[in-house]
C-alpha cells in the first residue's frame, strides 16, 4: 500500500495533479494539472458517448449550458423547479407530438459552486466546475426498478476504469436537512464513491423524484404520449450528476494505487497518450530510423490513437530505453513501440506493455489495426 506523500508526489511529478496534505495528514485541496486536464477531456467523451441511464433509449440529446450563477451541490431535490429541468421537457415536448418514454438528455454545465459537499474531500482550489448531468424520464409505476438499474449500470461504469472494481460501493443519501413533507413520495438518492486506503472519494450521485404535476410546466399529458389508457400522470425523473474535475481526481488517485512502484494504471481508452514510439539503436542506419519512427508515428496517429508525439523515445542503450518506457509508465502510456535497426529489414517491431511490461513481436503492417481491436475491448 503506497503512503499518501508518495501517490501525489506521483501524480505531481507527472503532471496530472498537484495536492496537498494538512496538518492531520489528510487531503487538503488538489488541482489538476496539464495531464489530468486531458484526461477529463477523455473522460467528458466516454461519458457523452456510453454514459446512460438506459443504452437502448434513443429520445436524447445534448445541451452546453455556461452559467455564470451558483449551484448548491449539496442539494439533490431543488432541480425538479429549475429552468434547465423544464427546458428539457419542453424540448423532448417540441421534437415529437407522441414523444415515447423513456427518455435521456445530458446537459454539460458549467458553474460556479458555491456550496460544495462538506462532508467530502474538496478536489479543487477552485470553485469553478464542470457537472455532467443525465436525465432519465420514465413513467412513474418503473421509477424505483429503473432507479435501482441505474444504481448497478453506473456502478459497473466506474469499476472499469479501476485497478480493483471492489473500491466502487453505494452510500444512500439521507434528506436530512429537507423536511420530508417537502419531498414527493419515493423521492431517494445514493452516491457512488471510491474507497481508497487513504480517503473515499465520491464520483457520482444519482436521484430518483417522482414528479407531481404541480411542479411541471408541460401538461402531463402532453409529455407521456405511452401512458397506459392516456392517464394525466406525471413521470419520475432520475438525475446522475457527475462533477468532472472531481471524478478524474478519483480515477487519477484510483490509478496510481497499484502493486507497481513507478507506473499509473489509467484505463487504456481514457488514458491521455495511448502509445509511444522508442527505437533502440547502436549508431546505424539512424537516419532510416529515424524516417520509419515517424512513418509509424503518423500512421498511428492517424488511425485515431492519442501518441505522445513531442518526443519519440531514440537510445543506443538497452538500459537507457528501459528507463525511459518506465517513464512511460508513470505517465499512464498503455503501449509502446519498439523499433531496432532490425525492423528495416524484416518490418518486425515490438510491441510493450504497461501492465505486464513484456514485449510481443508484430509485423508493421498490422500493428494500427491490432492496436486499434486492443483499445476498442
Amino acid at each position: 500500500m503506497k503512503q499518501l506523500k508518495q501517490v501525489i508526489e506521483a501524480l505531481h511529478s507527472s503532471h496530472y495533479l498537484s495536492a496537498s496534505i494538512d496538518a492531520n495528514g489528510s487531503l487538503n485541496t488538489c488541482k489538476l494539472l496539464e495531464n489530468g486536464i486531458k484526461y477529463s477531456e477523455q473522460l467528458l467523451v466516454h461519458w457523452r458517448r456510453t454514459h446512460s441511464l438506459n443504452k437502448e433509449v434513443n429520445n436524447n440529446f445534448t445541451n452546453v449550458i455556461e452559467d455564470n450563477g451558483s449551484v448548491d451541490t449539496d442539494n439533490r431535490f431543488n432541480f425538479i423547479f429549475s429552468k434547465q429541468l423544464h427546458d428539457g421537457i419542453r424540448y423532448l415536448c417540441s421534437k415529437s407530438t407522441n414523444q415515447q418514454y423513456p427518455a435521456i438528455w445530458k446537459t454539460v454545465q458549467n458553474v460556479h459552486a458555491n456550496n460544495l459537499n462538506k462532508g467530502s474531500f474538496d478536489v479543487s482550489t477552485t470553485k469553478n466546475r464542470t457537472y455532467l448531468i443525465t436525465d432519465y424520464l420514465t413513467h412513474p409505476a418503473k421509477g424505483v426498478t429503473d432507479f435501482f438499474k441505474a444504481q448497478r449500470e453506473c456502478k459497473i461504469w466506474w469499476m472499469r476504469f479501476s485497478t480493483d472494481p471492489s473500491k466502487y460501493y453505494l452510500d444512500p443519501y439521507k434528506f436530512s436537512d429537507i423536511s420530508e413533507s417537502m419531498l414527493p413520495p419515493g423521492t431517494q438518492s445514493i452516491t457512488i464513491r471510491s474507497k481508497l486506503p487513504y480517503v473515499t472519494l465520491d464520483v457520482e450521485s444519482i436521484t430518483l423524484v417522482p414528479l407531481l404535476k404541480s411542479q411541471l410546466k408541460e401538461k402531463p399529458n402532453a409529455i407521456l404520449s405511452n401512458n397506459t389508457g392516456g392517464l394525466d400522470i406525471a413521470p419520475a425523473v432520475i438525475r446522475s450528476v457527475i462533477d468532472l474535475q472531481a471524478a478524474t481526481s478519483a480515477v487519477l488517485f484510483d490509478s496510481v494505487d497499484n502493486e507497481y512502484e513507478n507506473t499509473l494504471l489509467l484505463n487504456r481508452k481514457l488514458a491521455p497518450y495511448q502509445c509511444v514510439v522508442a527505437c533502440y539503436h547502436q549508431g546505424n542506419k539512424l537516419n532510416d530510423l529515424k524516417d520509419l519512427c515517424l512513418h509509424i508515428n503518423n500512421v498511428l496517429s492517424g488511425s485515431g490513437l492519442r501518441l505522445k508525439q513531442e518526443n519519440m523515445i531514440f537510445t543506443e542503450c538497452y538500459h537507457k530505453l528501459d528507463d525511459e518506457l518506465y517513464k512511460c509508465d508513470s505517465l499512464g502510456i498503455p503501449y509502446a513501440v519498439i523499433i531496432n535497426e532490425s525492423s528495416l529489414q524484416n518490418g518486425l517491431l515490438k510491441l510493450r506493455s504497461r501492465d505486464t511490461t513484456l514485449e510481443e513481436t508484430i509485423h508493421i503492417s498490422d500493428l494500427p489495426t491490432y492496436l486499434l481491436q486492443i483499445f476498442s475491448n
